[in-house]
């Protein structure tokens, strides 16, 4: 993990400050200027290591980047844990009863609802969703509400965003589910269970649920990590201040008429350090699950 923050750092910060210098400079060309950034990036490192000093921002005054990013992270990553929370659980749960009910009409439904859902992104969800339960039918804010409203308004503000970041994943997980748990419940270990002495309702949530979740696991990275990547687009378009807002803004400002590319350099890196930072650990987290949810998995490999 930290050899992945660092060389995101580095990364970000070389290909930033190269590009900014042959936008703005005449005089500090590539590869020339690559020189100049290096000696530049050395200071920066050693300026995070001794001193924990990121940088400042100069909009609209001289503050650390740091104190302004740790007032717009917070809504990035409650956006996306609370939306992993949603679809999640109801994307298990919905797999679960479709296999459960497998061939009934609410398995055939479900299967067309999954298709659909699944095949639209997130950054249209939004889009719809703003139209048609902000304006058509006004039941849900279209943008985030103001602290002055009341709670139960600021909680609704909530929903179009995680909503239109969970349908596809729900889709996602529900299929896979679905599609396990119904092959595990035409295997033959659920005949050995029965024999067992177990009722049916006993062997699946004691055993083929865990045993069906197991394959499932391996795509709750990627999946983290796509959901993520939208909610990018799902707070611009639904004018969230999260963390999207503060890296559009170290990259663009706004001039006469139209905007211009003028990277910050200090900011930008911060930026793309937490998002690495708040999916690694995320990732840690999953691949701790593992030896949770199967036994017969070891983080630490025995001794023998």
């Amino acid at each position: 993990m930290i050899i992945s923050v660092f060389f995101t750092l580095t990364l970000v910060f070389i290909a930033t400050r190269v590009a900014h210098l042959n936008i703005w400079s005449r005089d500090l060309r590539f590869p020339h200027s690559f020189g100049y950034v290096f000696n530049e990036y050395i200071q920066y490192l050693t300026n995070i290591i001794t001193k924990w000093d990121w940088g400042t921002w100069k909009y609209p005054d001289n503050r650390p980047v740091m104190e302004v990013l740790a007032e717009r992270a917070p809504i990035t990553i409650k956006l996306n844990l609370i939306a992993f929370a949603f679809y999640f659980s109801f994307g298990i749960s919905l797999g679960i009863i479709s296999a459960i009910k497998v061939g009934s009409w609410f398995d055939k439904v479900s299967n067309g609802f999954f298709i659909v859902v699944g095949s639209i992104p997130s950054f249209i969800w939004i889009f719809v969703l703003i139209l048609v339960f902000g304006y058509m039918i006004p039941i849900l804010p279209p943008q985030p509400p103001s602290v002055q409203t009341p709670l139960y308004w600021q909680l609704l503000g909530w929903v179009m965003p995680v909503l239109a970041l969970s349908l596809a994943p729900i889709a996602k997980f529900a299929t896979m589910m679905r599609n396990e748990l119904v092959d595990n419940l035409n295997n033959e270990h659920l005949l050995l269970l029965r024999t067992k002495g177990l009722t049916r309702r006993q062997a699946i949530t004691r055993h083929l649920i865990r045993e069906s979740f197991i394959p499932v696991m391996p795509e709750i990275a990627p999946t983290f990590v796509f959901v993520v990547v939208g909610s990018f687009f799902v707070e611009q378009i639904y004018n969230m201040s999260g963390a999207s807002w503060l890296f559009l803004r170290s990259m663009f400002a706004p001039g006469y008429g139209s905007w211009y590319i003028t990277i910050h350099t200090p900011m930008t890196v911060l930026i793309s350090v937490f998002y690495a930072t708040f999916t690694l650990v995320f990732l840690f987290f999953v691949d701790l699950m593992y030896a949770i949810v199967d036994p017969r998995v070891s983080v630490i490999k025995p001794k023998r």
